[in-house]
């Protein structure tokens, strides 16, 4: 994979990622790549590139704008990569210290794709859809401002699956593993696997387990009657209210996540690297 046309992509408000955007730009053109700057939120701009040129969308900041921008530009299908301005660097994974070295491993070699299964969600409501998006780490169903269990009905695409009280469940993609997953007692899953996990959050008198399904399966989540009101959070990002009755469809979404890695460092590796996660 040759790279040669870049869209750096920065949050507006902040100085530190576009101070860098314009350092690595003017050091990019100096190898004679082809950039575009583009402040997160994105102004109309955007949607008049190229995107069959563009080789790739570097994103300056932490992990929370590693995900707002890839739910907004996922559908062009170009590869990401992140420097990383934030805490934890999961998916921003190039470092704000040594950039050069590892973009300039990127230019000479082109790195390797990572891909990734994205989770498509869709709200219905009296049998009407309300809503619908994607998520990259997770999709959470959770109680509402009083401290009070919700019930949830969850089935398969192959019929009843279970029916439980709890304070929430997530849904999360392998990618997703590593954030409010394993906080609940979810699994690590290694990111590039094809699949899903549900995981309960305090659930109450019940004895469901997190569980790992195939990326083909798809679920519906329907809140219970005896429910006040829930929410779903969208990669703790985004929100919606949810009223008794309601209906929140998942499956994987057809466009993966593509991601540069411009290290070949193994995930447990990552793991160790992390220290939070695994001790060497």
């Amino acid at each position: 994979m040759r790279i040669k046309n870049i869209v750096l992509a920065t949050k507006m408000e902040s100085r530190e990622a576009r101070n860098m955007a314009q350092e690595i730009r003017a050091w990019l053109e100096s190898k004679h790549c082809n950039t575009c700057r583009a402040d997160f939120p994105y102004e109309n701009d955007i949607e008049r590139l190229s995107w069959d040129r563009v080789d790739l969308i570097l994103v300056l900041g932490g992990d929370g704008t590693m995900l707002s921008v890839v739910r907004t530009l996922l559908d062009n299908q170009v590869p990401f990569l992140g420097v990383n301005l934030g805490k934890v660097g999961f998916l921003a994974e190039v470092s704000p210290l040594t950039w050069k070295e590892q973009l300039n491993m990127v230019l000479e070699s082109g790195g390797r794709i990572s891909h990734r299964v994205v989770l498509e969600y869709s709200i219905f409501r009296r049998g009407r859809k309300r809503d619908t998006g994607v998520a990259v780490n997770e999709l959470v169903v959770s109680r509402g401002e009083l401290a009070r269990i919700i019930s949830l009905d969850l089935e398969s695409y192959q019929g009843a699956l279970e029916s439980i009280r709890a304070d929430g469940l997530i849904v999360s993609t392998p990618t997703g593993s590593t954030a409010y997953c394993i906080s609940a007692g979810g699994p690590l899953v290694h990111p590039e696997m094809q699949a899903m996990i549900l995981t309960p959050v305090c659930v109450f008198l019940h004895d469901f387990k997190p569980l790992v399904m195939p990326a083909s399966e798809s679920f519906l989540l329907r809140i219970g009657d005896s429910t006040q009101e829930a929410y779903l959070t969208v990669d703790g990002q985004s929100g919606f209210v949810l009223n008794p009755g309601d209906e929140l469809r998942v499956k994987r979404y057809n466009i993966d996540l593509q991601l540069l890695m411009c290290r070949d460092e193994g995930f447990i590796t990552k793991l160790r690297y992390k220290k939070f996660f695994i001790r060497g």
